[in-house]
């Protein structure tokens, strides 16, 4: 039996063969997790890796690093991801998780984001989720050294409601979710920034909510001034959340689905999302003459580029503009 500590990007790897007691032979190739500095605990997992093979506690095929090692170090690294790509990726490991690191093939995981019947922007997601996974686990030093390609996504999709439909659908809610509905129309907030709104975080008649975005994942805050129809329809304080669940824990997408679909049925409003609610205040904001800087600040948007979208609601934006055409003044060339 030899097995040896080797350096790759800076962590160490197990590598070698060990002779199990049946005589045959097992290739080992295994991340120990431990960075450069910590060799000695890198002995130690080595040691344990070696008595786990001995004493038949691995396969030949699970003594190499696999993908749900990888998922593992990813979710549990120290800015771990959020609740969505963690999902994606245990989804994704009940399929692939066995699969040694080196054996990884790029088209069994293409079939697999694409074959299931998903829109594109939501198979773009499930490979941004897959591609940072195996991004990080290489970075940390396992054998993984792939890219997945993402389709093409059209992030044009403007689903608004007018006050009338919004309304309406308000009032054909169910009372679980009627406050919750309330709250995404007139803040512009995203179903997760709500779902992880807590009593602590309403402060002086404003709503902070915080999203994590950017490669580094860093945490923006932004304050939304709470309309009186909001301030009215807020639960009252029980726990931690504000907005919880008919059992009082914190609210989960599905579950919130559960209640957001048939209330589109019963309101006759079709292709509609909870995130659309964000479009909807947005696009109301502009029509009744809103600056594109003040809904990109109330969206969380640091440039304007995302909201342009919305500039051709304003109203007579551009007839103003061209009307200017029409002043005479003293700098007029021809009179």
């Amino acid at each position: 039996m030899e097995l040896n500590l080797k350096l790759r990007n800076d962590v160490w790897q197990v590598h070698g063969t060990v002779m199990l007691p049946d005589g045959a032979k097992v290739r080992v190739r295994k991340s120990t997790g431990f960075p450069k500095h910590l060799k000695n605990l890198a002995s130690a997992e080595l040691n344990k890796i070696a008595a786990d093979a001995l004493a038949g506690r691995m396969s030949a095929k699970s003594v190499a690093d696999n993908v749900a090692d990888a998922i593992r170090l990813y979710v549990s690294r120290p800015n771990p991801p959020g609740a969505t790509d963690v999902t994606t990726l245990e989804r994704f490991g009940r399929t692939f998780g066995h699969v040694p690191l080196d054996s990884v093939n790029v088209t069994d995981i293409q079939r697999y984001v694409q074959g299931r019947g998903n829109k594109a922007n939501t198979v773009a997601r499930e490979i941004n989720s897959i591609n940072a996974m195996f991004k990080y686990a290489k970075d940390m030093g396992l054998p993984v050294d792939l890219v997945l390609k993402k389709p093409a996504v059209d992030d044009a999709r403007l689903r608004w409601l007018n006050e009338g439909d919004r309304d309406r659908l308000i009032d054909c809610a169910d009372p679980a979710i009627k406050a919750e509905l309330v709250f995404l129309f007139f803040t512009g907030a995203r179903l997760g920034e709500m779902f992880k709104l807590t009593w602590a975080d309403i402060v002086d008649g404003k709503a902070m909510l915080r999203s994590k975005k950017g490669r580094t994942k860093r945490t923006k805050t932004r304050a939304i001034p709470l309309t009186a129809d909001v301030l009215d329809m807020l639960p009252v304080q029980a726990g931690q959340h504000v907005f919880t669940n008919p059992s009082g824990n914190v609210w989960e997408r599905t579950a919130f689905y559960a209640y957001f679909k048939p209330a589109c049925v019963r309101a006759g409003i079709a292709d509609f999302t909870p995130h659309d609610c964000r479009h909807t205040f947005a696009s109301l904001l502009v029509q009744r003459g809103a600056s594109l800087r003040a809904v990109a600040d109330l969206l969380g948007h640091s440039s304007l580029a995302m909201v342009m979208r919305y500039s051709h609601l304003a109203p007579s934006h551009l007839e103003d503009a061209v009307s200017l055409l029409g002043c005479r003044g003293t700098n007029v060339a021809h009179q």
